[in-house]
């Protein structure tokens, strides 16, 4: 039932729904435990990174194309910045996160460099207001130039701030696939021990544990859950 999901109260989660041949309402249970939870954070990271991928590489078309807004196009990169550096990051909800040091080796290390200037840019920029050479601010006393009449003659903001950083496309194209195939060899490898640790669980305990999505509670798919 493609059209539909289901919000699960009790897990705060959006659940897919299923159906058999008949049309029948498929029960779910969740699988708990690290590898599943670890399994499950790989994949979310594969997905945030498959749209910074589609993201950059509509942003080379639309690069050039002088009829769309400047900060249409920064922000595309600023937004895909910030989600690529969630899978860098830790938190509460995946409870897994990439490392540097074990992505960015052998082949890889060659991205290393942009990497954390990209973390840089979304830390102390984008993220937070730091620091940075992609911001800075001041406020500057504006004098008179004669020094036989000294007098302050106003006081000014003084800041820069980035507001593109188009130049460097291909390279973020470049560090988000190579850390996609990070990613992908990460899944590559948990999947058996995932079926591995599923088979080891009864069925009726499953079953036993099971909720059937309730039709009343049904929300319309859109493009705002995927």
């Amino acid at each position: 039932m493609d059209s539909f999901i289901y919000y699960d109260e009790e897990k705060k989660l959006m659940i897919h729904i299923y159906e058999d041949n008949e049309g029948r309402l498929c029960p779910y249970a969740f699988l708990e435990g690290p590898i599943f939870k670890q399994y499950a954070a790989y994949i979310s990271m594969k997905k945030d990174l498959i749209d910074c991928i589609q993201a950059i590489s509509y942003l080379k078309i639309i690069n050039d194309d002088n009829t769309i807004p400047q900060i249409v196009k920064s922000s595309l990169l600023f937004s895909t910045i910030v989600k690529y550096a969630k899978c860098f990051t830790s938190g509460e909800g995946r409870g897994t996160s990439l490392n540097k040091s074990t992505v960015f080796r052998n082949e890889y290390s060659s991205l290393l460099d942009f990497h954390d200037t990209t973390m840089e840019l979304r830390n102390k920029y984008l993220a937070h207001a730091g620091n940075s050479e992609h911001e800075s601010r001041a406020i500057l006393a504006i004098l008179n130039p004669d020094k036989e009449n000294k007098k302050r003659e106003k006081i000014v903001y003084s800041g820069i701030r980035l507001k593109d950083d188009d130049v460097h496309i291909d390279d973020y194209m470049e560090l988000f696939q190579g850390v996609m195939e990070h990613v992908d060899k990460k899944i590559e490898t948990l999947l058996p021990i995932v079926n591995q640790k599923a088979d080891e669980i009864e069925l009726e305990e499953l079953y036993k544990k099971s909720k059937i999505p309730d039709p009343d509670k049904f929300i319309p798919f859109d493009v705002n859950f995927i």
